[in-house]
């Protein structure tokens, strides 16, 4: 009761209830963080700064961590279906080669005796 009441009503506002600190917290996770650790940090601490810059890291690294693995896993999968495209492309470019040297070597062995003349 030391701190005056518009700064303990300014406070209640940002965490005076569970629903009030939980939509706080979520603001503080995903959007402008800097109001409610001032709020805290003029009027009731400093060290409540140092638990916002905390926690925004530790959220800030795992959220990123998580893109990061969702980012890579999609560039793998990605990557395995640019290798099966390509060897589907190889195989029918193959049949494609052989089909053709078929029809050369049947026109060269008009008797389809299995030997070639000139």
């Amino acid at each position: 009761e030391a701190n005056p009441i518009e700064h303990r009503n300014n406070v209640f506002l940002y965490y005076g209830t569970f629903w009030r600190a939980l939509i706080t917290m979520f603001e503080v996770t995903f959007a402008n963080w800097a109001n409610a650790c001032r709020l805290l940090v003029d009027n009731v601490g400093e060290e409540y700064g140092v638990f916002f810059v905390v926690y925004r890291c530790i959220i800030g690294f795992a959220v990123l961590s998580v893109i990061q693995a969702v980012f890579i896993q999609q560039t793998m999968k990605t990557a395995q279906q640019d290798l099966e495209f390509e060897m589907q492309l190889k195989m029918k470019e193959a049949e494609s080669y052989k089909k053709k040297l078929e029809r050369i070597f049947k026109m060269l062995d008009p008797a389809g005796d299995g030997t070639v003349t000139l």
